[in-house]
């Protein structure tokens, strides 16, 4: 009874927000982002909408990788256009997404837990150096040549809520944390996935209409959420390997890596592993 009462008040909520033209909680799917993008292109749809799972049978992260999907995991994805997360329509403010996602998301968590949050470059969100969520952003387009093409986002976000690891594969045991893990004594209550997704939203309209005012908020603000910072670092693309220290970010969102050479170089994409 609680549990379908916590529901149905995280649903009229949602739509108290008045921004999403579509919500749907599901019980199971294969991936809320392909679940969001399969609708849209069939025209089910229409943005900006939200999909929440309580079960995802292939979740996906970045490149080939999954993400471990347990019962206590919350995962949902929006689907946003790009006019709207971005109405001067700068690429350089889209290519900001991730971060402005992970910070959200950081700043949401933050009064929760005993420890601040962090941000990992590009897509992870970290508490006590451990992964508690992970982002994944895809862009997508719809429409056609002849009534135009609309561009848009879907922001695939996973967050460890009440996750138990004993039977999570080693890899994960060894680097992810649950939020019921590291939660300051006064949030108890606060930990179901209902009131994590309800925290996370808030956060997120909270930042998007800063940003709007002041656009180089992020690159402001960055160094108080960043993990990386001043760490050694191994950044892995297809065709090089960087290894330097961490030096914040650049206007466009990329990573910013000081060789041994003492020479700064900005790096747009790629996998990184501290050192």
């Amino acid at each position: 009874m609680i549990p379908e009462l916590r529901r149905r008040l995280a649903l009229e909520s949602i739509e108290q927000f008045e921004f999403f033209r579509s919500v749907q909680w599901l019980d199971q799917v294969d991936s809320t982002n392909r679940h969001l993008d399969r609708q849209i292109k069939a025209g089910q749809v229409s943005l900006p909408c939200i999909a929440v799972a309580d079960e995802q049978s292939a979740g996906v992260g970045r490149g080939a990788n999954r993400w471990y999907s347990p019962q206590g995991c919350l995962m949902f994805s929006m689907a946003i256009e790009h006019s709207v997360l971005d109405p001067a329509n700068t690429p350089q403010r889209l290519a900001m997404l991730p971060l402005r996602v992970g910070l959200a998301l950081a700043q949401s968590l933050e009064p929760l837990v005993r420890s601040q949050p962090k941000v990992k470059w590009p897509n992870d969100v970290l508490v006590e150096d451990r992964k508690i969520s992970g982002i994944l952003i895809e862009s997508q387009t719809v429409g056609s040549q002849m009534v135009g093409s609309i561009g848009y986002a879907i922001i695939g976000i996973g967050i460890n809520c009440t996750v138990e690891f004993d039977q999570a594969p080693e890899e994960v045991r060894r680097h992810a944390v649950s939020l019921h893990q590291v939660l300051a004594d006064r949030a108890q209550e606060q930990v179901s996935c209902e009131s994590v997704l309800l925290g996370f939203l808030r956060s997120w309209f909270d930042l998007q209409e800063v940003c709007a005012s002041e656009p180089d908020w992020i690159e402001r603000n960055w160094p108080a959420w960043d993990w990386l910072a001043d760490r050694e670092i191994q950044v892995q693309q297809p065709s090089r390997t960087w290894h330097g220290r961490a030096d914040g970010i650049g206007s466009d969102g990329s990573l910013r890596l000081i060789d041994s050479q003492a020479i700064r170089h900005t790096i747009l994409s790629g996998t990184v592993r501290v050192l």
